[in-house]
């Protein structure tokens, strides 16, 4: 089901696309490549590991298009692993992320679709190991309507209908119907004032292991955007009212909703970001919020870390990032901290702090390096359990011609946990033979 969805996604974006007044306005970048990759501990265990070499062969598409009335971004990978042992069933796996505009009407009516397929775990107390993975779909579809509400204030009006839908977790799948209404003025040539009322209804699949309930939003937007800085303020109210009753927990809760971030660019070379945020969220609601627009095709397809289920939670977060570009080298750095409260199941509330860090190196036109290291603690407060995850890595890069590259890489991953059993360690050491369009 969640395949045959991202075909439809993929075909209806196509049909639009290759019309022939859209035609010329389209770019597609692909790489194809396989990669051998050796294991000495596979399935993450303390003792007894499994050593394997896992082959797969991928490919990873970025298609664009841009036009006056047809605006689409489309990117994804898919790979097929194959494990070479009869204890393992081969899989094809993929991720997608798709966004589509279409302008009816300028400047009036407006239809948006955005889907996300990810790979994230089923059990996220478990390592990340063959049997432990599942995909996930979030899609979101629906028309805005903008109009003047005089004054110099701009309205829209916006309908979403969202699924979700996990391969596994049933609990998970759900259909939501969003209905938003802003109202936007300008107050300087470099800042804007809004107010926005947000309502969402959840109505799940699965009502023995999930409650449907409406979740609603009231709150005042303030943005700056100056050459080098940028400030952006949420500031409201939140509230969860629940259709069905459950012993022990509340029918409704309230919160205050607080968004900020905060930009600064003080060259060309640096810049430096903060965002904190204290809301009520889900995981499906966390899928399109994270969804990102990045340029780049993606290289590897990584197993996420959310926790898959019915249940919204409140969230509070304070994270920065620095990045620094020079002509040969990158660095960034990402540290964050925060803290998690589920709703109906408090087996996951949680505290968390961690950093990621990477670092490149351009050594000749043909040649790149690249390390990378993260750091990731979670205290379950309700399991007594404490777990560390820190994961090292860094590869080398060949372009021997223009459009063909090989890449050797090592990566080391490090789980520590105060529950018996559940340490391990493992190196993954890969060569990769990739062909690119352009």
């Amino acid at each position: 089901m969640l395949r045959h969805r991202l075909h439809l996604t993929l075909l209806g974006a196509s049909v639009l696309m290759v019309s022939p007044h859209t035609v010329y306005a389209l770019r597609i970048d692909y790489i194809l490549d396989v990669t051998a990759e050796h294991s000495d501990n596979l399935l993450l265990t303390p003792d007894d590991p499994v050593s394997l070499t896992v082959l797969r062969p991928g490919a990873s598409v970025d298609l664009t298009h841009e036009s006056s009335t047809l605006q689409t971004h489309i990117s994804g990978r898919a790979e097929y692993r194959y494990y070479g042992d009869r204890r393992f069933d081969d899989t094809v796996d993929g991720a997608l992320t798709a966004r589509v505009n279409w302008v009816a009407i300028p400047e009036r009516l407006g239809f948006s679709l955005v889907d996300s397929l990810a790979l994230q775990p089923v059990d996220t107390l478990a390592p990340d190991t063959p049997g432990n993975r599942q995909q996930v779909n979030v899609l979101s579809a629906g028309p805005t309507l903008n109009f003047d509400w005089g004054g110099g204030w701009r309205g829209a009006t916006e309908l979403r209908y969202v699924r979700s839908e996990a391969e596994i977790t049933d609990e998970f799948n759900s259909n939501r119907i969003d209905l938003a209404l802003r109202a936007i003025k300008p107050i300087s040539a470099t800042s804007r004032f809004g107010f926005n009322a947000q309502t969402q209804r959840v109505d799940f699949e699965d009502d023995a292991t999930a409650r449907d309930y409406t979740r609603s939003s009231l709150f005042a937007r303030y943005t700056r955007t100056l050459s080098r800085f940028d400030l952006a303020v949420d500031l409201g109210y939140s509230r969860l009212d629940y259709r069905r009753d459950l012993p022990g927990s509340a029918g409704a809760r309230s919160d205050p909703l607080l968004r900020t971030e905060l930009g600064w660019r003080p060259n060309a070379s640096h810049r430096l970001g903060i965002r904190f945020n204290s809301e009520f969220s889900d995981a499906a609601a966390d899928t399109l919020a994270d969804l990102g627009e990045g340029p780049e095709l993606p290289t590897e397809l990584v197993t996420g870390e959310a926790i898959v289920n019915a249940s919204p939670y409140l969230q509070r977060q304070l994270e920065a990032d620095y990045g620094f570009t020079a002509t040969r080298w990158t660095f960034g750095i990402t540290p964050y901290v925060g803290r998690r409260r589920y709703e109906d199941i408090g087996t996951f509330d949680q505290n968390d702090y961690g950093t990621s860090i990477e670092a490149g190196w351009r050594a000749r036109q043909d040649l790149r390096l690249g390390v990378n290291a993260s750091l990731v603690h979670i205290d379950y407060l309700n399991l007594d359990r404490e777990d560390e995850t820190r994961r090292y890595g860094g590869h080398i890069r060949y372009d021997w011609a223009k459009r063909w590259s090989g890449t050797f890489s090592f990566a080391r991953y490090e789980r520590h946990s105060t529950t018996p059993g559940q340490n391990a360690d493992q190196n993954v050491f890969g060569l990769t033979v990739s062909y690119r369009n352009r």
